[in-house]
């Protein structure tokens, strides 16, 4: 059984994991470009996945200002 992200990813292997999420190796079902995709358990004592969204987007110049928001 094929499993996808958001219907837009094909997830692959798990290529790293560590303390927050394990890392995956994606494929867009549309392009073909790989991507890695991060997942955290929705049972996690201390979420992160939200925060390091939010930084990546302020990284990229959009997004929100303020991380603790």
């Amino acid at each position: 059984m094929e499993l996808r992200v958001g219907n837009k990813y094909r997830l692959g292997r798990k290529i790293g994991s560590g303390s927050f999420g394990d890392i995956y190796l994606g494929v867009n079902i549309a392009t073909g470009e790989e991507v890695a995709i991060k997942l955290e358990c929705v049972k996690t004592k201390h979420p992160q996945l939200h925060i390091e969204s939010k930084f990546y987007k302020m990284m990229q110049g959009g997004g929100e200002r303020r991380l603790g928001q």
